[in-house]
């Protein structure tokens, strides 16, 4: 398939709205058990250390999966891998109701999590290939505000649909809705494909103006760039991002014996908080010029919000979500720029895409961390005691980001 020009505003409009939409469905097919935990706990008798043990799993196999996904992408069509994996997570969203206990369900989402992991690396493989100029960057906004408004459509569906009819419910809808979705994703990637290959190619490219590659052995590359403590860093933020937007829900409903319908509504306000996150990150990296110590600023920011947290969790349901939304949101910040600018530095190597999805690996081995390690330490201490370790785990982020600093400054070329 060749590149959809600036000018083809039809064809590179209909493109990003496709991938909008499979990323869309990719965040309802993995979102949902996060939505439900509560009320699965409360019915099943799980506890939360055996709750968190499930989406520990999924981030396991989804962080994995990512670097699976991406050798996968080089033997066959994007599209069709894309495909597979929306038509598999659903199907494993489908049978989720059916799991009795823990184990299974742990089985069933780690199998998800492998699936999930065949979207990400295909799509963002077919968006710079398909794309160019304006319209790629305008993909990359919109896919991510796509996950976004994802995380509040499942948030808010849930808890409609935890009152009218339980979870098993939730889990029928987003495969269902994710099944659609890929017939769609089928039907029209076909169809686009045909298209293109209908339309005249006006000049073909040459090698000549492209700039050579430096080559340096990838040892060389993570030594050079300090990347040992970012990818650090990169766990420690998958750990609060992925953590506290998965728990939260349950810290609320047990600080303030909410209704499981209730607390998760409160999980609306995290992707609200996200978008804002990404604009206010973007500020404040122009503003500091140094990807490491806006880094470095955040984990700060979050360190003194974990403080307030800690004395002032159980007083209010409102400064609760939004001292945790607002921790959460730090995190997310810290992950557009390690995730998404920092790779950028390894383009003149040849390398950008081998580390990119080696950093958003590790994020997602902080989240398996996290989903386990928060559960079982409410269960084994307090939920008290769990905000002490978001603290901590703040505070080493800063230690890290400002130890690096130097080593990235000298591997970017920065005085």
């Amino acid at each position: 398939m060749e590149k959809i020009k600036n000018g083809q505003k039809t064809g590179a409009g209909l493109f990003i709205a496709l991938c909008t939409l499979v990323y869309f469905t990719s965040y309802i097919t993995r979102k949902v058990y996060a939505s439900t935990m509560i009320e699965i706990i409360r019915d099943l008798a799980f506890t939360n250390e055996g709750a968190g043990l499930v989406n520990t799993a999924l981030f396991i196999t989804y962080g994995t999966g990512q670097i699976v996904s991406g050798v996968l992408g080089d033997h066959i069509a994007p599209h069709k891998l894309i495909f597979i994996g929306i038509v598999t997570s659903s199907v494993c969203n489908l049978l989720m109701p059916f799991c009795p206990a823990v184990g299974a369900m742990t089985a069933l989402w780690a199998v998800n999590g492998f699936c999930q992991a065949l979207f990400w690396p295909p799509l963002v493989r077919m968006m710079a290939e398909h794309l160019t100029g304006d319209d790629y960057s305008r993909a990359c906004v919109t896919v991510s505000v796509g996950s976004s408004l994802a995380t509040v459509c499942i948030y808010l569906t849930s808890s409609l649909f935890i009152a009218l009819s339980g979870w098993r419910l939730n889990f029928y809808i987003a495969g269902g809705f994710g099944l659609i979705v890929s017939v769609v994703w089928l039907v029209l990637t076909s169809r686009l494909e045909k298209a293109e290959r209908t339309a005249k190619t006006e000049a073909t490219e040459t090698d000549e103006n492209k700039p050579s590659m430096e080559k340096l052995p990838f040892g060389k590359l993570v030594i050079l760039s300090g990347l040992i403590p970012i990818c650090v860093c990169i766990i420690l933020q998958g750990m609060l991002r992925d953590g506290l937007d998965s728990w939260m829900p349950t810290l609320i409903a047990d600080t303030f014996d909410l209704s499981s319908a209730l607390s998760t509504l409160s999980g609306v306000v995290m992707p609200l908080f996200a978008m804002l996150a990404f604009k206010a990150a973007d500020r404040l990296q122009k503003w500091v010029g140094h990807e490491m110590k806006t880094t470095a600023l955040l984990f700060a920011i979050a360190a003194v919000l974990a403080v307030l947290l800690y004395f002032l969790y159980d007083c209010s349901v409102i400064l609760s979500v939004l001292l945790i939304a607002s921790l959460t949101g730090c995190m997310h910040g810290i992950n557009l720029i390690l995730i998404t600018w920092v790779p950028a530095y390894f383009a003149r190597y040849g390398r950008i895409a081998t580390f990119s999805g080696i950093l958003n690996a590790f994020t997602y081995i902080g989240s398996a961390l996290a989903m386990y390690g928060f559960g079982a330490l409410s269960d084994k201490l307090s939920w008290q005691a769990t905000i002490v370790s978001w603290l901590v785990i703040a505070g080493t982020g800063i230690v890290l980001a400002l130890l690096t600093i130097r080593r990235w400054s000298a591997f970017v070329g920065r005085k």
